[in-house]
């Protein structure tokens, strides 16, 4: 694919959506590549279909073009992506937002709407953690992850939403760096987490724009997709309050082995889970239980 000399933005559009499809998505696609690449929004473009585009414009479009063509996620290319009508910075070094995780928030703020102390366990791009800083007013939200990149860019997108002076960045494998004050209290009134879940075994069957673009480290779980939970299980309960919740998600057909997990725990129990909006088991709760109880 090379810009025509005469190519207009119509036919660049078209172009496009030819090269993107068959997919019911290749207008979309290519109309937000154009965008991308030019800088300005798509409605612009609206009753521009026959005005002559400039070379270099057409050039930074077939470029995206191509690249999404050889495997590249959308997301990746244009820079960016909404999580609950909020535009977060994505770039490869944290999984790109999906529409599923927003239950975590749904879900975080039916079971604990008065919470202040919030943990995010493993925050990527930082989505969980700023949103729920922004959307609980006088939340104080810490955002842990054990990638120095990934933790760069949730500050990036701390500082571009507004919720700078509500997150606190923590560089951690997983919960190694947090201790629960000497004699105090344990922090946290309310933990959420989007742990790697998917099994070593399913790697060969994932979409190639998934595995060989998203970070592995924040894709895998182990064997069978559940070693991250284990840990968080075991290392939570001295840094979460009793009676507080564990809020997570979990992937295709884990749902038996979540629950199992949850109850061997010994100091939580499993309250809910909760369907996505395709009906797969996808988001759970689980309580903190007072281990002398338990």
């Amino acid at each position: 694919m090379t810009p025509e000399r005469s190519a207009t933005w119509g036919t660049l559009l078209q172009e496009g959506r030819r090269s993107l499809g068959p997919p019911a998505f290749a207008p979309f696609e290519a109309e937000e590549l154009l965008a991308r690449a030019t800088g300005r929004p798509r409605r612009w473009f609206l009753s521009r279909g026959r005005d002559g585009a400039p070379g270099a414009d057409a050039e930074a479009f077939l470029s995206l073009v191509r690249r999404r063509l050889s495997g590249e996620p959308l997301q990746y290319l244009l820079g960016e992506w909404e999580f609950r009508s909020r535009t977060f910075r994505v770039d490869p070094r944290a999984l790109i937002p999906r529409g599923e995780t927003e239950g975590i928030v749904d879900v975080a703020r039916s079971a604990a709407p008065l919470a202040r102390r919030i943990l995010d366990a493993g925050t990527g791009s930082g989505i969980l953690a700023v949103t729920i800083a922004l959307e609980w007013p006088d939340a104080r939200v810490t955002a842990l992850d054990r990638s120095t990149a990934a933790l760069a860019l949730a500050l990036e997108n701390a500082k571009a939403l507004g919720a700078i002076g509500r997150v606190s960045f923590v560089g951690s494998d997983w919960l190694s760096a947090l201790r629960p004050a000497a004699g105090g209290a344990p922090p946290f009134d309310l933990v959420v987490a989007n742990p790697p879940y998917v099994p070593l075994e399913d790697a060969p069957h994932l979409d190639k724009t998934v595995s060989d673009h998203e970070p592995s480290l924040a894709l895998f779980g182990g064997a069978d997709g559940l070693d991250p939970l284990r840990e968080l299980l075991a290392s939570l309960p001295p840094l979460v309050r009793t009676g507080a919740p564990f809020v997570f998600e979990f992937g295709y057909g884990q749902a038996s082995a979540v629950s199992d997990l949850v109850e061997a725990s010994g100091t939580f129990r499993l309250s809910a889970i909760r369907l996505d909006a395709a009906g797969i088991p996808r988001t759970a709760t689980a309580i903190r239980t007072d281990v002398r109880q338990a």
